[in-house]
């Protein structure tokens, strides 16, 4: 086809350049896909089912204890009373310097 126009060391070059992108696709990998995977992945997501997304959360837990939140809240805890403990260390705080700087 090409032969007349350019000779058989042009042709031999175009072929070259022709299978150059189908070579590379055999050591190229995305997120641990070959080239095959990705471009199926691509097709599916693209052309086969395209459609808007819309996130709506399931909550196991909050279905679970619908029926405890609608009978109401539960009694506010008792808060248990603790002995003021003293600080680690000296018992006395200690002492102020008797004139403050401008550095302190």
């Amino acid at each position: 086809m090409f032969d007349p126009l350019v000779g058989t060391e042009g042709v031999g070059w175009i072929c070259i350049l022709g299978a150059a992108p189908f070579a590379v696709c055999g050591f190229w990998t995305y997120h641990g896909m070959t080239a095959e995977q990705t471009l199926w992945a691509w097709f599916k997501s693209q052309v086969l089912t395209p459609r808007r997304l819309v996130f709506r959360s399931d909550s196991l837990y909050y279905q679970a204890l619908q029926p405890a939140i609608e009978q109401g809240k539960k009694p506010p805890r008792k808060k248990k009373k603790r002995k003021a403990k003293e600080p680690a260390g000296e018992k006395a705080p200690a002492p102020k310097p008797e004139k403050e700087d401008a550095y302190h």
